[in-house]
């Protein structure tokens, strides 16, 4: 199913600024729709004469039962089906009829059906059409659908928010709702009707708390009974309130007691005759994800720190082979302690790299930098300086595929300088990453690959190793090939290893 603004642009004549005006009521509504009890459609016209109209979206309310048991967006309704939607975008005022139930249950009684200011009765919805004004002029209706079979004597909870609802939905067909500008909260963090509602008057006082929003004043310290105070009178902070009436935008704030509670807080202002006549708070307590974030920070600080200490450790021991190479007669015992040392250093890097991070990622690139200037520091010397390329990027990896991958790296560079053959020698790195796969090329201008060679049968200690990575750990292939037909051969050592399924974080 299509998004509302490519379902709008498909079906409806509506503007940018018309459909980006819908997409902000829409993103929302939610608010409208828990205070209604009902289902909330949003139609707009597929003609310039409004003889027919689209869904371009619904929603239904945690408070009520919904009306529709499948998704109505996307279908279409006649003027015929539903003439006070014409109506009411036409005459830019709020109506009420009646309409058969989405189910197709056929309505009692021998008359046709016909949308009449009356309530409804047997399979039939009670439906509130309400112009959704933009820039002066009509661009959708918004509807309020529900069952009055359903209806019971309501509670004074129920009574106030449907009183609210009636002074947003004026604010809709006023061109005042959705609020432009609202600040914005982690969607895991934004409080919703059933956690608890404040309502207040145009003095900011409070004149009804929902049970739900009493126990989270409580939590805040307030015991005194709240109706006919301020926030600021009980003793908390009511920035998000006072600046909601300044600026007339939906504004958050989180209200804490101690280091053990945490409320959110977001004031939405009502809006009559372009003052601000009163708002509804809404209070969430979210001392619980507040207690988990607390862990996760402590969680990932810890991690932080045993990578330094790692990446610590491995220094240590790179310093210390290296003080034994210098030691040792055998010019070959000397270049595999180097290498082991060099190897260690990789990892390092990576753990390094990790440990500034407050994720379990790295930025491959930056890695591969470093991972190069220690080999070029470790085998060049003015003699016969090494000159490494580097084409292309990785991005970045997740630690447990950095990891191998510079070591990998750094076997396949040293490699390629021990066979890159006399003068200057010259490699070249090429990094490329699609969706599916990362690739890396180590590129000499050496002797080239020996005839018959098989890396299973004839790698010595650094290939092996790489196969190990590549093949084992990653899942991934190598070859190795002659770079050119005639001498110096030269070999490109070509690494493919399939990416990952990253994982999403949370909230």
């Amino acid at each position: 199913m299509a998004g509302l603004a490519e379902l709008a642009r498909r079906r409806t004549a509506l503007g940018d600024e018309a459909i980006d005006h819908l997409q902000r009521l829409v993103s929302a509504w939610s608010l409208l729709s828990d205070l209604s009890y009902s289902d909330l459609v949003l139609y707009a016209p597929v003609d310039p004469t409004a003889s027919r109209f689209v869904v371009l979206g619904h929603t239904r309310s945690v408070t009520g039962a919904t009306v529709y048991q499948t998704d109505p967006v996307g279908t279409e309704v006649t003027v015929g089906e539903r003439p006070l939607l014409q109506k009411v975008m036409t005459d830019q005022r709020r109506a009420e009829g009646l309409v058969p139930r989405p189910d197709g249950a056929v309505p009692t009684g021998d008359d046709p059906l016909v949308e009449e200011n009356v309530g409804g009765i047997g399979n039939r919805l009670t439906v509130d059409y309400i112009p959704v004004l933009h820039e002066g002029r009509a661009v959708a209706v918004l509807a309020r659908e529900s069952d009055p079979k359903l209806l019971r004597q309501p509670s004074l909870l129920e009574r106030r928010y449907r009183d609210v609802w009636e002074r947003f939905a004026s604010m809709v067909a006023a061109g005042d709702y959705p609020l432009v500008l609202s600040e914005r909260v982690g969607e895991l963090r934004e409080p919703r009707v059933g956690d608890g509602v404040v309502i207040l008057d145009r003095e900011q006082r409070i004149e009804y708390a929902s049970p739900n929003a009493t126990s989270a004043l409580h939590r805040l310290g307030v015991l005194a009974d709240p109706i006919g105070q301020t926030l600021g009178g009980l003793g908390v902070d009511d920035s998000a309130v006072r600046r909601a009436f300044s600026s007339r935008r939906s504004t958050v704030e989180e209200l804490e007691r101690g280091d053990a509670v945490s409320v959110t807080a977001r004031c939405h202002p009502l809006l009559a005759d372009g003052r601000v006549s009163g708002a509804v708070l809404l209070l969430r307590d979210i001392s619980e994800l507040r207690r988990r974030d607390k862990l996760l920070v402590s969680k990932d600080a810890t991690i932080r720190e045993i990578h330094h200490r790692v990446k610590n450790n491995l220094q240590t021991i790179q310093s210390l082979l290296r003080l034994q190479s210098r030691r040792l007669e055998s010019a070959e015992a000397r270049a595999a302690v180097e290498q082991s040392a060099r190897r260690i250093g990789s990892i390092a890097i990576v753990h390094e790299t990790l440990s500034a991070e407050t994720a379990d990622v790295v930025d491959f690139d930056a890695v591969v930098r470093r991972v190069v200037g220690m080999v070029e520091e470790g085998l060049g010397s003015v003699e016969r300086p090494v000159r490494v390329r580097i084409e292309g990027s990785l991005g970045p990896l997740a630690g447990d595929v950095a990891m191998p991958l510079a070591v990998v790296l750094t076997e396949l560079v040293q490699n390629a300088i021990d066979h890159a053959g006399p003068g200057e020698r010259e490699i070249r790195i090429g990094l490329s990453a699609t969706l599916r796969e990362l690739a890396m090329q180590v590129e000499d201008r050496g002797i080239g690959v020996p005839d018959g060679f098989a890396l299973d049968r004839d790698a010595r200690l650094g290939l092996t190793i790489v196969r190990t990575f590549i093949v084992h750990d990653l899942g991934g292939s190598i070859s190795l090939v002659r770079a050119s037909a005639t001498p110096p051969y030269g070999t490109v050592v070509d690494i493919r290893v399939p990416r990952r399924a990253a994982a999403l974080p949370l909230g």
